[in-house]
């Protein structure tokens, strides 16, 4: 009696878990991560290990959510050491939600310096400020752009959130430089020092004044 109440349960718990839907992180040729033109020598050049300032750490944040105003930090992933301008693959199930049901997604790429938020707006979104906060420890941040995605029900398969079952419209940047026909869709800016900021607005203050005194 014992044994077949543990088989039930397995088989119940097993039964749940196939029902939850599921997502493959991970990006492809037509959605590689680049370095913009705020980066200097790294500008163009494909985000991976090997292309790495000397002390930076960067990854790759799952954002998802059931609505496009509000998406949760999902999970975290490395980049590649052999092909540059993708992280590593990762498969999840989401908890609690089956497969089939359409949900809202966001990739962003930042370095460790800082902790990234735990939840992000449409407003923060929309507004460009998803560096606010928490972020202001990072050195290089970067986003793709919100799409949605329909989340797989198959047992055995998890759909990559470029596929079909998703809207991430491929990437513009030319990046025949890592291959032909390869397109990156995710920039990764730096993120300017305290210092700089402080000198910005000392310099908008004084010609405030200036002009003033004019």
């Amino acid at each position: 009696m014992k044994k077949l109440v543990l088989t039930v349960a397995a088989s119940v718990a097993c039964v749940a878990a196939f029902a939850q839907g599921k997502i493959s992180f991970q990006n492809d040729s037509q959605h590689l991560v680049y370095y913009d033109s705020t980066t200097g020598s790294l500008n163009g050049q494909a985000v991976y290990q090997a292309s790495f300032p000397a002390g930076t750490t960067l990854v790759a944040d799952l954002y998802l959510g059931t609505s496009s105003s509000s998406l949760n930090l999902f999970s975290t992933t490395t980049f590649q050491t052999v092909s540059p301008g993708k992280w590593n693959t990762a498969n999840y199930q989401v908890p609690g939600v089956p497969g089939g049901t359409t949900v809202f997604v966001l990739a962003q790429v930042r370095d460790t310096g800082g902790t990234a938020e735990a939840t992000l707006t449409s407003a923060q979104i929309a507004a460009g400020q998803l560096a606010t906060g928490a972020l202001q420890g990072d050195s290089y941040i970067g986003w793709s752009q919100e799409f949605s995605f329909v989340l797989g029900s198959n047992n055995l398969t998890y759909p990559a959130m470029y596929s079909s079952s998703g809207t991430w419209a491929a990437g513009s940047q030319d990046m025949s430089n890592v291959g032909a026909g390869q397109h990156g869709a995710i920039g990764v800016s730096a993120v300017p020092e305290p210092a700089s900021f402080a000198l910005a607005g000392l310099g908008a203050a004084a010609a405030l004044i200036f002009r003033r005194r004019k």
